[in-house]
């Protein structure tokens, strides 16, 4: 029911008004309906920007800056789920299994080996959800779930030993090409 045709539903009963569709009081119910209309769409949207489940723009861009920076690359669902997946943490959430569902969420398809020996956790993130994405700001993100006693390395390069390996070469071969470290990092075969 329009508001319109509500505020009319409750002052009939009264019987002191003209409702007629013509009469001045319809006339000036019209207005305050237009400008409740407009009141009511945006208490509509600010409902739904309230949760993260429900939010469609500001709402999620309201809790991201909050926790860390707006992540304007990503898609809405994903931006979604790593709300909520960072407003599900427990106490349990801080091992490798739970790090490699953070670099899930975040977009970054990679694996984590861990030196418990050395302190330290190597990320190889072998790549990205969506090209392009800022490095630095995934990396911070992932860096508030990583305990903090242990020292992190991101590794975001291309160049993976299943890679090389897959290609068979061989040491002699790739000495051969007289590429440097930053060369072979970058390095596009042609073969």
């Amino acid at each position: 029911m329009s508001i319109l045709n509500s505020m009319k539903q409750k002052l009939h009963p009264l019987g002191i008004y003209s409702l007629s569709d013509g009469s001045v009081v319809t006339a000036e119910l019209a207005a305050y309906a237009e400008v409740l209309d407009a009141i009511e769409a945006q208490l509509t949207e600010l409902e739904q920007e309230r949760f993260v489940v429900t939010a469609q723009s500001y709402g999620i861009t309201m809790r991201e800056l909050a926790i860390g920076s707006e992540q304007k690359n990503e898609t809405i669902e994903k931006r979604r789920g790593v709300l909520l997946y960072r407003s599900a943490l427990s106490e349990t959430d801080f091992n490798k299994t739970a790090i490699e569902s953070v670099l899930k969420t975040v977009g970054i398809n990679g694996y984590i080996i861990e030196l418990p020996e050395k302190n330290k956790i190597y990320i190889n993130c072998l790549s990205l959800d969506v090209r392009g994405s800022d490095k630095e700001i995934k990396k911070q993100i992932i860096s508030q779930f990583l305990p903090a006693h242990l020292e992190c390395f991101f590794d975001f390069r291309n160049l993976q030993w299943q890679f090389i390996e897959e290609r068979s070469n061989t040491f002699d071969r790739m000495d051969a090409m007289s590429l440097t470290w930053d060369e072979i990092e970058n390095f596009v075969p042609i073969w």
